[in-house]
């Protein structure tokens, strides 16, 4: 599951990019990409408004995962909240976490587990040449 942690007043809360969100996010959006172009808008309200839309979304969905997980959060907010929250300043910082809940789900980890058989694997025999 793609998830961060983002400090807010004080608390810790867990983001979480979940089908959920995606579905929230193409539906209000049109496509992932297009949320993207929303944050970029030249009109400064209209950007922060998208990012604080898709950060109250991903709050929300760690909160519902949290608790599907037996995790501690304090629990959701809602967009109000966070106007109430951030401010324009804040934009920078809340388009960080949004990225980094969404691409921290992209780190893979690939295990290589070693030929103890002595034989070297099956490509260890000379091709025929």
């Amino acid at each position: 599951m793609r998830t961060a942690k983002m400090s807010v007043d004080g608390r810790e809360y867990l983001l979480c990019f979940s089908g959920r969100v995606i579905r929230n996010v193409t539906e209000k959006f049109g496509s992932l990409p297009a949320m993207y172009e929303a944050f970029g808008q030249e009109e400064q309200e209209k950007s922060l408004d998208a990012a604080v839309w898709v950060l109250s979304q991903m709050i929300q969905a760690g909160d519902r995962y949290a608790k599907l997980n037996g995790l501690e959060n304090p629990g959701m907010l809602s967009f109000d909240d966070l106007y109430d929250l951030f401010d324009i300043n804040d934009f920078t910082g809340i388009y960080s976490k949004i990225k980094e809940t969404i691409r921290s789900g992209k780190q893979q980890t690939v295990t290589a587990v070693p030929d103890t058989s002595g034989g070297g694997g099956k490509n260890a025999a000379a091709t025929p040449g």
